[in-house]
C-alpha cells in the first residue's frame, strides 16, 4: 500500500493522488523493469559471443589438425614416401595446434605462456630426435635459449604488471629496452659459452650499454620535466 505524502492517509498502489487533498502520489515502482517491458533493460553478451566464435575456431582448426594426422599416418603406413618428413609434419602439426590453443587464451596467462615454452620445448627435442643430430644443438642452444626467452618475458610480464599504470610513453618504452638487453646478453653468453667454451660477451655489452642510457634518458626527462608538460604529452600522445 502506498501512503500521501502531505496528509498520510493510506491509499491504493494504482492511485496518483490523493482522494483526500488531492495530492499527487508518485509512482513507488517507477524505474523497475517487468518482464513484459516494451524496453527492457540491455544485456551484455559479448563475452559469450566472443566465447562462441572463438570455440567455433579452434574446433575447425582441430579438425583440419586431425584430418592432417589421419592422412599421414595412413601415407606413412600404406605409402613408402619419405617418413622423416612426414614426422617432421607431423610434428609441425601437433606443435601449431597446441600454441592456437595457448594463444586464444583458454587457461589462466601464466598456464597458457608456460605450455607455449613446454610445447616449443617438445616441439625442439621432437626434431632433435628425428634427425639423429649427434651435434648436441638441443641441450647446447635449442633448450638454453628457450628457457632464456621464456624467463626474459616473464620478467617483462612482471615489471609491466606493477608499470602499467604509470606513464606509458616512458615506461613502456624502458620496459621494451630492459627485455632486449637481458636477451642479447643472454644469447651471447649461450653462444660464446658452447663455440669458446667460456662466456664471453662482445655485440650484447654495447647493446646494453647503449639501452641502458636511454633507459636513464627516458626516466629523467619524464621526472624532470614539470607535471603541466606532463600531462600535456600525455594527452597528445593518447596514452
Amino acid at each position: 500500500m502506498a501512503y500521501c505524502p502531505k496528509c498520510g492517509v493510506e491509499v491504493e498502489d494504482d492511485v496518483r493522488s490523493c482522494p483526500l487533498c488531492d495530492f499527487p502520489i508518485p509512482d513507488v515502482n517507477e524505474g523497475r523493469h517487468s518482464e513484459d517491458s516494451k524496453y527492457p533493460q540491455a544485456i551484455n553478451t559479448y563475452d559469450e559471443d566472443h566465447l562462441g566464435k572463438k570455440n567455433k575456431a579452434f574446433f575447425s582448426i582441430t579438425i583440419i589438425a586431425l584430418s592432417m594426422v589421419v592422412i599421414i599416418g595412413v601415407i606413412y603406413l600404406v605409402y613408402p614416401w619419405n617418413h622423416v618428413l612426414l614426422r617432421y609434419i607431423m610434428v609441425a602439426d601437433f606443435c601449431v595446434l597446441a600454441m592456437v590453443f595457448f594463444s586464444m587464451g583458454y587457461l589462466h596467462p601464466n598456464y597458457n605462456f608456460l605450455g607455449a615454452y613446454i610445447t616449443v620445448v617438445i616441439t625442439c627435442l621432437s626434431v632433435y630426435l628425428i634427425s639423429g643430430s649427434q651435434s648436441g644443438w638441443f641441450l647446447n642452444f635449442a633448450l638454453p635459449i628457450a628457457t632464456l626467452l621464456y624467463l626474459d618475458v616473464s620478467l617483462f610480464r612482471f615489471i609491466f604488471k606493477h608499470t602499467r599504470h604509470k606513464s606509458q610513453f616512458v615506461f613502456i618504452p624502458s620496459n621494451l629496452i630492459l627485455f632486449v638487453i637481458v636477451l642479447a646478453i643472454g644469447i651471447d653468453g649461450i653462444i660464446s659459452l658452447n663455440v669458446l667454451g667460456s662466456v664471453s660477451l662482445t655485440w650484447s655489452l654495447i647493446m646494453a650499454v647503449a639501452g641502458t642510457c636511454i633507459i636513464i634518458l627516458l626516466q629523467t626527462i619524464y621526472h624532470r620535466i614539470p607535471e603541466k608538460t606532463r600531462k600535456m604529452m600525455k594527452k597528445k600522445m593518447h596514452v
